[in-house]
């Protein structure tokens, strides 16, 4: 009888554990357009980026400062950034609510369209003059570039950096 209970209990805490999983891994069908994400309101648990498209047809709607972050693809800074620095809960939030945030492969040979231009991402991150990765690119709602940040940023210090920029 025992051992009759004890399958009877693992196989109601697989399928608690099925259901669970289920629950929060599939995705809806709004949660892949920016636009959606960003009109529900909802506290993300990760930055909403969007792609260089999304940001320009978003920024007509409602223009708000962007940031851009280019990264190479073997760059470890870049890693500890994303793990670090855009997954802190008050850069989620902050950004969420301020900013457009782009990735861009500093390195990448993706066409991208900016400015009435069509260029590869190397080419952009090239205009941008990066010469080092991570690199931050700071925007105005007009989409004018500032000079780059190179380097990894801790949370705090990017969080400063991110209010200092959108109030000033």
């Amino acid at each position: 009888m025992k051992g009759i209970l004890q399958k009877i209990m693992l196989w109601e805490g697989l399928l608690a554990g099925l259901i669970l999983f289920g629950a929060y891994t599939v995705p809806t069908a709004g949660q892949t357009n920016p636009e959606a994400r960003l009109a529900a309101g909802k506290i993300a648990s990760e930055i909403q980026w969007v792609t260089l498209d999304e940001l320009q047809e978003l920024n007509k709607k409602e223009p708000r400062k962007v940031f851009i972050d280019i990264y190479a693809t073997w760059c470890g800074p870049c890693k500890l950034m994303d793990k670090k620095t855009f997954a802190d809960p008050s850069i989620v939030d902050y950004v969420n609510q301020n900013y457009y945030a782009v990735k861009l492969n500093g390195e990448g040979k993706k066409q991208v369209n900016i400015f009435g231009k069509s260029m590869t991402e190397a080419e952009l991150a090239y205009a941008f003059q990066i010469k080092g990765y991570p690199s931050t690119v700071f925007m105005t709602e007009e989409l004018k570039p500032y000079q780059p940040v190179a380097g990894y940023i801790p949370a705090k210090e990017f969080l400063r950096m991110l209010k200092q920029f959108n109030e000033g």
